[in-house]
């Protein structure tokens, strides 16, 4: 996932906190779902959302664009992960939700449509200084006590903001196998506490994990990143390809509930120095240059040339087709989260 810029800077706004049961919230999601299936729903995620869950994330420095989207596309969103909540390293660590991200949460909750789509809490291992820490996670999660603590901390927070959910994205443990025993002594702790408040969970996992060596528990969700093939440091190339995706729901079968997650964008490569660009941003790019775009056979992708530069990215069909790859090697129609909402 996307590294959070080292500043918080948003305007702080002042909130509201509101909320709907979790009864009312179960029985609007079952109705939202037999509507998807059952009438032509419009927009640029119809195809996509067609007969199955959609997640998309939204981030704390980019909120007015994807607000508008949200309402547009309303009827095609199953849930939204709010990004992000992280650590103040100048609060003794103390896990809070950024202004951005409140400010998008309370305009959702301000109208008929978008109240009924579900709201996760997304947290990263982050603080405002250091990200994606795994020193950080270290520390949280020395110790069974400590582990029960944040738990704790992470459902409150949940709770103050009436999130219907929390989503956990920890990255970078990869094959540390003594911190992923911590922190499966948290999972459970959390599923818990998740559980007791009336909170979906959801865990966010990295292409490397070694799922295999790993006895992640029943229950939460579990959401595989299918993205970020290609970029920083490697050579040209898409997020994802066919036979990446393939590989990927192969070796995480043997998880319960699962769904995955995919990107649109992509990156700028000029050489050494490679850009992260959204979707909107290659389009620009295309029409300030003239550039002709060419979709890859093996990815689906899109793919551009100017000078020097070669931009990779996925546009709406690109997702499509990914999210197909994904069905046939499921051998059913999977849950698809979207990095990210613009």
């Amino acid at each position: 996932m996307r590294k959070i810029s080292k500043f918080l800077s948003i305007v702080a706004l002042g909130l509201l906190v509101g909320g709907c049961s979790q009864g009312q919230k179960a029985k609007r999601t079952k109705a939202k779902t037999e509507t998807k299936t059952s009438q032509n729903a419009s927009g640029d995620l119809a195809k996509l959302s067609q007969s199955r869950d959609l997640f998309a994330w939204t981030v704390y420095w980019d909120v007015d664009k994807p607000w508008q989207t949200i309402q547009k596309e309303s009827q095609n969103i199953d849930a939204v992960g709010t990004f992000a909540a992280f650590y103040d390293e100048n609060k003794n660590y103390e896990l809070f939700l950024a202004d951005g991200s409140k400010k998008l949460d309370k305009e959702m909750r301000t109208t008929a449509k978008t109240s009924k789509i579900k709201r996760y809490m997304t947290v990263v291992n982050d603080t405002r200084t250091a990200d994606k820490s795994t020193d950080l996670l270290e520390t949280l999660l020395a110790s069974k006590s400590k582990a029960d603590k944040h738990a704790k901390e992470v459902v409150a927070l949940a709770e103050k903001y009436n999130f219907t959910g929390v989503e956990i994205d920890y990255e970078q443990i990869r094959d540390n196998l003594s911190l992923w025993k911590k922190f499966l002594v948290f999972e459970k702790a959390l599923y818990a506490r998740t559980k007791k408040a009336g909170l979906d969970l959801r865990i966010v996992l990295e292409p490397p994990t070694p799922v295999s060596k790993i006895n992640f528990p029943k229950g939460p969700e579990y959401v595989v990143m299918c993205y970020n093939l290609y970029g920083y440091g490697t050579n040209p190339g898409p997020k994802a390809d066919y036979k990446f995706l393939k590989k990927t729901v192969k070796d995480f079968s043997s998880l319960g509930k699962i769904s995955y997650a995919l990107s649109n964008g992509g990156f700028d490569f000029n050489g050494d120095e490679v850009t992260s660009v959204t979707g909107s941003e290659a389009l620009k790019i295309k029409k300030k240059y003239k550039a002709k775009a060419v979709r890859d056979k093996k990815s689906g992708a899109l793919y551009l040339k100017y000078g020097s530069h070669t931009v990779w990215y996925a546009d709406q069909t690109t997702l499509q087709l990914w999210a197909k790859t994904l069905d046939k090697a499921s051998g059913k129609k999977v849950g698809i989260s979207i990095w990210r909402m613009e």
